[in-house]
């Protein structure tokens, strides 16, 4: 008997919704979780993958189904989802769990890694966990029984103190599931030309931390293209960046800390879908691209040695070298996650600064590889402030304004009217014939100027205070000579 495409469509709907456990992800989007001997097996319904859940399906009622049938298909259990009102928590690589996370392998086998309670287990049954797989992941290297995480320092080419730094920066992006309390620092790396920046990218990070077929992309041309690239991977990686505009620096904020990117479903309804924006993020370039403060803060900037001529390394060997290694590197990688996990509420933070979570990672690694309290932490607080002073004298503004009360020759603490603070870095800039097009030309725009860069001038100890009286007056001061 032949079945009409209607009754084709329908007899295979039907038995799907039968089988498979349908529901809405904290976003929104209808999945399917498919329950079999091992883990749970997740698919976003609209996704490559649930087709070929249809066409497998199909096959097993003797039933061979066109692209357009199968469209009607998933459109017919998405309808089934949205009824059955279930809610679905569904993670992308990493998920907490009861004392500490589980990650994706990745693998067919729906294979997990669990770090919790300073041990690492490979789980290949009884994991509640969802995870949706985007198109583009690949599956982490199997780890070896022992690791040695000795192996990767001879493939990071920083300092030593660096690479611990970068190492406890993997543990933390590796550990670290996306939600409203968690942030990332954004790993800026800083070298030459043939300093093996890119190499690092995309052989050592994307391997340890999310293998996929993204590689390292070029940096993205609109905000829409790299929240979507966010929803897709656990970490994205941006290669050669010369210059970041204010626009795109408060973009990078917001993926660093967390945020939404709302915007239409579809271009002919009213209906706006939110999009969750937060992912870990690495970038490198030649230049010093890090120029707003506010950016600066949120940022973990390394700078890669040079790599003599005589020192150079074909790139298939080290690669294959790495890759023969990787099992026991990522194996150590995991360990010591699990040990700082182990010790991350107890750590003892002596250097506070923004990204706070980060800074724990940190004084954690220190107990565990009985480093000297508040090493690390010192380190990176001393990177923050460097990577700081140079963004916000980077600003014709704040760089006017530090020069007022700290340079040789000129008062700890200047007072008066935003009037007076004009006429006075006017005639100091004019006196030296430096002044910036960009400079605000009246008080009010000054106002609002030095209003934003109050924090960062702060955090080079110079203070700025906003009184107002009969008029408004700007007091500012050099702290450090108090």
């Amino acid at each position: 008997m032949v079945l009409k495409p209607r009754e084709k469509i329908e007899m295979t709907t039907k038995s799907l919704v039968e089988k498979i456990r349908l529901g809405l992800d904290q976003v929104g989007n209808p999945v399917a979780v498919i329950e079999g001997d091992g883990n749970y097996e997740t698919h976003h319904i609209k996704a490559r993958s649930f087709r070929r859940i249809i066409i497998n399906e199909g096959k097993s009622l003797d039933l061979i189904h066109s692209s357009r049938e199968i469209e009607r298909i998933q459109d017919g259990v998405c309808d089934a989802a949205e009824a059955s009102e279930n809610e679905l928590h569904v993670c992308l690589r990493v998920a907490s769990i009861e004392g500490g996370v589980e990650l994706d392998v990745g693998d067919k086998q729906q294979t997990r890694i669990r770090i919790a309670h300073g041990k690492v287990e490979l789980i290949d049954k009884g994991s509640e966990v969802l995870f949706y797989r985007p198109a583009s992941i690949l599956p982490f290297v199997v780890p070896a029984k022992e690791g040695n995480l000795d192996l990767l320092f001879k493939y990071l080419n920083f300092d030593e103190d660096h690479a611990w730094l970068m190492i406890v920066w993997l543990c933390l992006t590796l550990s670290t599931p996306r939600s409203n309390h968690a942030s990332y620092p954004i790993l800026v790396l800083i070298a030459e030309q043939g300093a093996s920046k890119s190499t690092t990218c995309k052989l050592i990070i994307r391997s340890l931390l999310d293998p996929s077929q993204l590689g390292i992309q070029g940096f993205p041309s609109n905000r829409q293209d790299m929240v979507l690239a966010a929803n897709n991977a656990h970490i994205l990686i941006y290669d050669n960046l010369r210059y970041l505009s204010l626009k795109w620096s408060d973009t990078l904020c917001i993926a660093s800390t967390g945020g939404n990117d709302p915007m239409r479903r579809l271009y002919t309804d009213s209906e706006l879908v939110n999009h969750p924006f937060q992912v870990p993020l690495v970038l490198n370039g030649i230049h010093d691209f890090i120029e707003e403060p506010d950016l600066a803060q949120r940022c973990l900037r390394l700078e890669m040695k040079s790599i003599p001529e005589d020192k150079r390394r074909d790139e298939k060997e080290f690669t294959d070298k790495f890759n023969a290694e990787l099992p026991e590197i990522f194996k150590g990688i995991l360990d010591l996650t699990a040990k700082i996990l182990d010790r991350l509420a107890t750590a003892n933070v002596t250097h506070p600064e923004r990204m706070l979570g980060f800074v724990r990672y940190l004084a954690a690694a220190e107990e565990v590889m009985d480093m000297e309290a508040g090493k690390l932490q010192s380190i990176y607080s001393g990177i923050l402030n460097d990577t700081q002073r140079d963004s916000v004298l980077s600003d014709p503004v704040a760089l006017a304004v530090y020069k007022l009360v700290t340079e040789q020759g000129t008062e700890d603490e200047w007072s008066g009217t935003p009037t007076d603070l004009l006429n006075k870095l006017n005639d100091s800039m004019s006196l030296f014939g430096n002044r910036d097009r960009s400079f605000p030309t009246n008080p009010i725009a000054l106002s609002k100027r030095l209003s934003a860069l109050k924090a960062p001038l702060f955090s080079q100890q110079v203070e700025v205070v906003f009184t107002r009286g009969k008029e408004r007056r700007i007091t500012i001061t050099n702290l450090d000579a108090y």
